[in-house]
């Protein structure tokens, strides 16, 4: 029996994360790059902000199976070889981005670091002191449109134990009574928490937030934060007035209108039918977003939101958020030959298939059925010494129907007064 060595774990890894349809950091370190200039313009924009340059977010658009989610996954592994922490989310039911403040407690925890397997950033500040924060962005006055996020960070290196796992789950967004953390802060710092002009409330100062924990990640030695949405299509399964918040959210995070003060990038990947069914459908009779939601900005938040909701759309669909096009034949071919030879080593054969005869029979499709295609054959002739070419059927898009009740409803919001 063939020993199981690191390459042929590594190969087995390869193959099952495929056969399972999920793209892990393995599986495409091993495969070409298929979206290689895709890769590139994102990898520039991650220079620009490596060098503390703001530069704008991109969604990326394509149809089902046509390697979107393989896309997000590359710049996941771009980032982190860079230098950057990442959060990667898929929007579902439990994750939508209308509320910002429940959108932050679902992409926070999922935090990953270059040099550590375990979510999160509290091994990095366990390393730190209160005394390493003076000249840090953390403590820059009017950093934060609430200084609270910031107050309770600095709470969290005079804390210990439970309270200190405590600050910190609040830190990435978890529910903390404000009796607890005034408590927690007088019992450590010796005087009361600080009184604010206003109370703290979730959804409204949710980008401080997103700031703090931006900063803090600089703070802890690395580039930048880079959130990752995929699914971003299931935006049109909310109500109207959820949409509009939900644009407003994500314009605000891409930073499509220059807002965006922290070391922040976003990459959004969403099915063209969000386009084609709710921004600018084709039929005449159905409301087009790009049109109705500027208006609905202007009579709901004012002349400003409205300009921001224009030029949201307007940069949706312009060149600064590109399409995953069909891939050549031969990159295909290039793809699936080197996916024979990984067969090949995971289960000690010697793996053969004619590709060119598999991609001519299976006619055109998406990148996600020649893969599974592939190792559909590869597994029959494994096993069964038979060649075949598997059938296949065509992935369809779900339809984007307008329901309120599509995603759960937010956590009701703390008011912190301090």
């Amino acid at each position: 029996m063939n020993a199981y060595d690191d390459e042929r774990l590594k190969a087995m890894a390869v193959v099952e994360a495929l056969r399972a349809g999920v793209p892990t950091r393995v599986s495409t370190k091993a495969l070409p790059d298929l979206r290689e200039e895709l890769t590139e313009l994102i990898q520039d924009d991650l220079e620009l902000l490596r060098q503390e340059q703001g530069t704008p977010g991109r969604l990326v658009w394509g149809p089902y199976g046509q390697g979107k989610t393989h896309v997000l996954t590359t710049v996941e592994h771009l980032a982190l070889d860079m230098g950057f922490a990442v959060s990667r989310v898929s929007l579902s039911r439990e994750v939508s981005c209308h509320n910002l403040g429940h959108f932050y407690s679902r992409v926070a925890p999922l935090l990953r670091t270059p040099d550590s397997t375990v979510y999160g950033l509290q091994r990095k500040l366990n390393q730190k002191k209160a005394s390493d924060l003076p000249g840090s962005q953390l403590q820059k006055p009017g950093r934060y449109c609430h200084p609270l996020p910031g107050v309770i960070f600095e709470d969290y290196f005079y804390t210990e134990g439970e309270e200190q796992d405590l600050l910190y789950g609040y830190l990435l967004g978890s529910k903390v009574s404000a009796g607890e953390l005034r408590r927690i802060h007088k019992a450590y710092r010796g005087q009361p928490l600080p009184r604010f002009e206003r109370n703290f409330k979730a959804s409204e100062d949710a980008t401080a937030f997103f700031g703090m924990l931006a900063d803090a990640v600089c703070f802890c030695g690395y580039r930048g934060w880079v959130i990752l949405i995929d699914e971003l299509e299931l935006v049109g399964r909310l109500g109207r007035i959820s949409r509009l918040k939900a644009y407003r959210n994500l314009n605000w995070l891409l930073n499509w209108s220059g807002a965006m003060p922290y070391p922040i990038y976003v990459v959004g990947a969403s099915a063209e039918n969000l386009q084609n069914e709710m921004w600018r459908p084709t039929d005449a009779n159905m409301p087009k977003d790009e049109a109705i939601m500027p208006d609905l900005a202007f009579e709901r938040f004012g002349a400003t939101a409205k300009n921001e909701i224009k030029k949201f759309f307007e940069t949706g669909i312009s060149s600064r958020c590109p399409i995953v096009k069909p891939v050549t034949e031969g990159a295909l071919a290039e793809l699936l030959d080197e996916l024979v030879q990984i067969h090949g080593r995971a289960y000690a054969w010697n793996a053969t298939l004619n590709v060119e005869k598999l991609l001519h029979e299976l006619g055109s499709t998406t990148v996600r059925t020649y893969i599974r295609a592939t190792l559909e054959a590869l597994d029959i002739s494994y096993l069964y010494l038979e060649e075949v070419v598997p059938e296949t059927n065509d992935l369809v898009a779900c339809a984007l129907e307008e329901d309120n009740a599509f995603f759960s409803k937010s956590e009701e919001e703390d008011s912190y007064t301090g």
